[in-house]
């Protein structure tokens, strides 16, 4: 009985971010990913730097854009 009673006076959970934001973020980091996926394939002469400081970015902001637009269409992770 004492875990239900701490279940039933727990605070509800609330998000950190607004959902009403995550279209915008899902938009902006999808687009800033792309942006920088398409000036990793661009790239002219490969340089070891230039590719880790724009793959890495690139890999890290499509990531979170997917779950901002995962979380958009009402897909809870």
């Amino acid at each position: 009985m004492r875990t239900y009673a701490a279940w039933s006076t727990g605070t509800p959970f609330s998000p950190p971010l607004p959902t009403s934001s995550h279209p915008l973020l899902a938009t902006l980091t999808l687009s800033l990913g792309l942006f920088f996926a398409a000036k990793f394939g661009i790239a002219e002469k490969p340089v070891l730097l230039h590719d880790i400081a724009t793959s890495i970015p690139s890999a890290i902001l499509l990531g979170c854009g997917v779950v901002f637009l995962f979380l958009s269409v009402g897909l809870y992770l």
